[in-house]
């Protein structure tokens, strides 16, 4: 077997030995280093403990440094920024489960320079099982709404879509459409709705008329989101529409209503598809979400949406699941 040198990179030439280290290439007698060294001072690396510290036991910089005092506070928070930023910029793959999934999305609202910043949040959750996995945070300039959304659930992989089977998700404007779309079964948020109607319930205001009505129609509401008995929903729905033809009530509470009424089977796909197990709520993400105000609150990092992003992505891939259990009730034949 006839052996092949090595020839030169410029020239396709022989190879000369120049030195230890270094070679020559026999035509143009340019010279390089079989062994390179990289350039400029060496990065200062951290350990991968600092992160634990930080997101999970709610230690800050300033607490953490105090136990190197060789190292000053801004030098600490500098070694510390590179280090996020290494951590961020690498692949964060979650661990998926298993089967169909259900889709969990919420966004989560903040303000940069006068300009809405909306956060998205979004979590996978298998159909016989109690976790929920977040993906990576998507931060996105202005409100939130259905264009915004389609962006952030192109950003899923193609797997994990054609194994979505449900979204559960706020009863915003075009989340329907995206749901038919895409062929998923969709279910409403009952604390939103819940949260809307106590908001008007709970306060006490003398001024604000038809009090009675009032809680009549959060009483009705609430059953009709709830009751298995068909017949008895109908009764709920014909006493609604009636409510909602009166006087006595605010202009918000007619339109909240006049919402739900149009909405009440994406209210109840939890009872027509109970195969699914899904949750009636996005408490799951709105957890996330309160963990990340937290973290905001007690870092106070978020001084800018790219410091926003880094601090929240490299929250969720070191706590990404959350206990997500679907509804639980007795279903009759």
């Amino acid at each position: 077997m006839n052996t092949q040198h090595a020839k030169s990179p410029c020239c396709q030439a022989k190879i000369l030995r120049f030195g230890g280290r270094r070679r020559q290439c026999r035509h143009c007698k340019r010279t390089w280093t079989i062994r390179s060294r990289k350039r400029g001072r060496p990065r200062l690396r951290m350990s991968s403990k600092i992160f634990q510290q930080i997101f999970l036991e709610r230690f800050t910089l300033q607490h953490l440094s105090h136990r190197r005092p060789q190292v000053p506070l801004p030098n600490f928070r500098y070694r510390f920024r590179q280090a996020l930023q290494r951590f961020v910029a690498g692949s964060g793959r979650q661990k998926l489960p298993r089967g169909s999934l259900t889709l969990l999305v919420d966004g989560l609202r903040f303000h940069f320079g006068r300009r809405p910043w909306v956060l998205y949040l979004m979590a996978v959750k298998s159909c016989a099982g109690k976790t929920a996995v977040f993906f990576d945070p998507l931060l996105l300039p202005g409100k939130e709404g259905a264009f915004r959304w389609e962006q952030a659930l192109k950003g899923l992989p193609a797997k994990v879509r054609l194994r979505i089977r449900a979204l559960v998700v706020d009863n915003l404007n075009g989340m329907k459409r995206i749901a038919k779309q895409h062929g998923w079964v969709l279910q409403l948020c009952h604390f939103h709705l819940i949260r809307k109607l106590q908001v008007q319930w709970k306060r006490p205001r003398r001024a604000l008329r038809g009090g009675v009505v009032r809680e009549e129609l959060y009483q009705l509401i609430r059953d009709a989101l709830e009751t298995p008995d068909e017949k008895h929903l109908r009764y709920l729905v014909v006493r609604l529409n009636q409510l909602a033809a009166m006087d006595s009530i605010t202009l918000r509470l007619q339109a909240i209503l006049r919402d739900f009424l149009k909405s009440v089977p994406y209210y109840r796909s939890y009872r027509a598809h109970h195969k699914l197990h899904l949750p009636v709520t996005t408490n799951a993400v709105e957890s996330m979400a309160c963990v990340i105000r937290d973290l905001l609150r007690r870092t106070r990092c978020a001084s800018n949406p790219k410091a926003l992003l880094r601090w929240a992505t490299a929250l969720i891939r070191l706590r990404p699941t959350i206990t997500c259990n679907g509804k639980v009730f007795n279903r009759i034949n």
